[in-house]
């Protein structure tokens, strides 16, 4: 915003407080100031009769003006402002936005842990829940709404609502109802349009969301979504610049936040409900300081008349909190499809994530609980693995036949290759069996990493020591790296605890015939080490048990001579 935006601001509003004092007329003192009526805070619900008289009651009153209207729950507290009935802040009092960790080398300043803060924009004239109405094909913005109460407390099992009342030129007044759950994050809107003139009139409603893109991990969505039909529609930063339109049956549109260092683990969403032709458009905004990619959600309802002394209602049911599956599954909107699990490993996602909460009733450590997934799945694995580790052997009991072929054969590539066949077919060796149970288990470790950033409950749990946050990287040594092709990377024994076991689990195996692809096989635990710096701890430790496991499974199949 400008010099001259911000004069002609200030100017404004010194002129709305001269017609004020001036020229509006004095409040009867029965009813008193209005000060002395807004500034107590409301407790609870005062029921649908109140809201009808201080509707009533604001037809008469003057210009509003800016200030910003509090509602305070157990769960969260939201400001809201009188520029338009918009959202300002929502913060959720039972999350932090980070965890304190122990860093031996701290190369980046440390930041106190904050509330998670639903609203990722700051500018007053961006801010989301914003109703935009065109009446007569002639847009009006920038509406100043008088509220019934400036401060609202909501108990647990109580509910409560403000409403915001704004008037047109037209002679339409827009009202907007926010009704509170005490115990939900749940939030219902109603928009009225009242025409109050003498002639019939269109009013078109879009209502509008605005967000930015936060950085979060590498591998997990962060921006808008929308379920039109059977499926989510996740936007990536190219379709958002470019704007895309949905028409077929939109249930509810979202903005996902990426509030985390790697997870994606809170929703603000919107449904829209009981209408037809609902319209949702998805476009990049050019937000001023947010210094990321920014988007606008908008909901459309098409034009429709309202007969002079009528009106038309509009309503929207609001979720913005964590991505609880109870939660969201009790909205009825199928909001719970918010919860990104893949299309092709989702099932398996879903019974990671079952046992880990199942074990985790028993334990309270979902490191623990790791760990006995980790130990569960080697038992399922075994005879895979059992397999596998004979067909190396055998492999290794044929190596001085395979040399012999290719010492015979090596200016003849073809009737190399035919040989090493035949010889395979008659030993009944299979040279890729020793892999079958990597490439079985490789499913799991990524149906694994993509149900870790979904489980909420997994988020900021701490296991021992210095692994105080499993959804996070293992950044004991250092927090930021900078690592060629890697980017600013975090440092901890994890990961170089999970790449020594993978170096004497190969050391373990039976030493295979080409002496590059033993030494090719050594170097994968070092790519390994690198490739995991970034991963959840979780996923690290996953992995780290199931390479103790393997040795300790092949040391016992060795003394066993099988």
């Amino acid at each position: 915003m400008d010099k001259r935006a911000i004069l002609a601001i200030v100017l404004s509003m010194i002129v709305i407080l001269v017609w004020q004092l001036i020229f509006a007329p004095s409040p009867k003192k029965e009813s008193g100031t209005g000060e002395e009526r807004l500034e107590k805070p409301v407790v609870g619900d005062r029921g649908e009769e109140r809201l009808a008289a201080q509707i009533s009651e604001y037809r008469a009153e003057g210009e509003g003006e800016v200030r910003d209207v509090i509602v305070e729950t157990p769960l969260y507290r939201a400001v809201f402002t009188t520029a338009g009935g918009r959202l300002r802040s929502w913060r959720l009092k039972k999350y932090m936005d980070s965890v304190r960790t122990v860093v031996l080398w701290r190369r980046e300043p440390v930041i106190p842990p904050e509330r998670v803060e639903m609203v990722t924009v700051g500018d007053l004239e961006y801010l989301p829940l914003e109703t935009l109405i065109r009446i007569n094909g002639k847009r009006e913005e920038d509406l100043v709404f008088d509220v019934d109460t400036w401060l609202l407390s909501v108990e647990r099992a109580r509910e409560g609502s403000i409403v915001f009342v704004g008037r047109l030129k037209e002679g339409l007044e827009v009202v907007k109802r926010y009704r509170f759950y005490g115990d939900e994050y749940r939030v219902d809107l109603d928009v009225q349009i009242i025409n109050r003139s003498d002639l019939p009139v269109r009013p078109e409603l879009t209502l509008r969301w605005f967000g930015v893109l936060e950085p979060g991990g590498r591998y997990t969505f962060s921006g808008p979504s929308v379920l039109s039909g059977k499926s989510v529609a996740r936007l990536k930063p190219k379709e958002i610049r470019k704007g895309k339109t949905f028409t077929e049956d939109i249930k509810w549109v979202a903005s996902e936040n990426n509030l985390d260092s790697e997870g994606n683990y809170f929703v603000s969403l919107i449904a829209p409900q009981g209408r037809d032709g609902v319209k949702v458009a998805v476009r990049g905004k050019e937000i001023p300081g947010a210094g990321r990619v920014g988007f606008e959600n908008s909901i459309a309802f098409p034009e429709t008349e309202v007969s002079a002394g009528g009106d038309e209602r509009y309503s929207f049911l609001l979720y913005l909190g964590p991505k609880l599956r109870d939660r969201l599954e009790g909205l009825n909107v199928e909001a719970e499809k918010a919860i990104n699990f893949g299309k092709y490993l989702g099932s398996i996602e879903k019974v990671l994530l079952w046992i880990l909460e199942f074990t985790h009733g028993l334990t309270g450590n979902y490191g623990v609980d790791i760990i006995i997934l980790s130990i569960l799945l080697k038992v399922v694995f075994w005879p895979l693995s059992r397999r596998s580790y004979k067909s190396m052997q055998q492999m290794q009991k044929v190596q001085p036949e395979m040399k012999m072929l290719q010492a015979k054969y090596k200016d003849d590539k073809q009737r190399l290759n035919q040989e090493m066949m035949a010889l395979y077919k008659r030993r009944k060796v299979n040279p890729v069996g020793g892999c079958l149970p990597m490439l079985v288990q490789f499913p799991f470790l990524i149906a694994l990493y993509k149900a870790l950033p979904l489980y909420f409950n997994l988020r900021h749990a701490p296991f021992m020591l210095w692994l105080q946050d499993l959804s996070a990287a293992d950044s004991f040594f250092v927090d930021q790296l900078p690592l060629p092709l890697l980017g600013n990377t975090p440092v901890g024994p994890l990961p170089l605890l999970m790449g020594v076991s993978m170096l004497i689990q190969q050391k373990m195996s039976p030493t295979m015939g080409d002496p590059r692809q033993a030494k090719m096989m050594m170097i994968m635990p070092i790519m390994f080490i690198f490739i995991f710096l970034s991963f959840p701890s979780g996923l690290v430790l996953y992995w780290f048990v199931q390479n103790i496991l393997s040795i300790g499974e092949q040391y016992y199949t060795r003394r066993k001579g099988r």
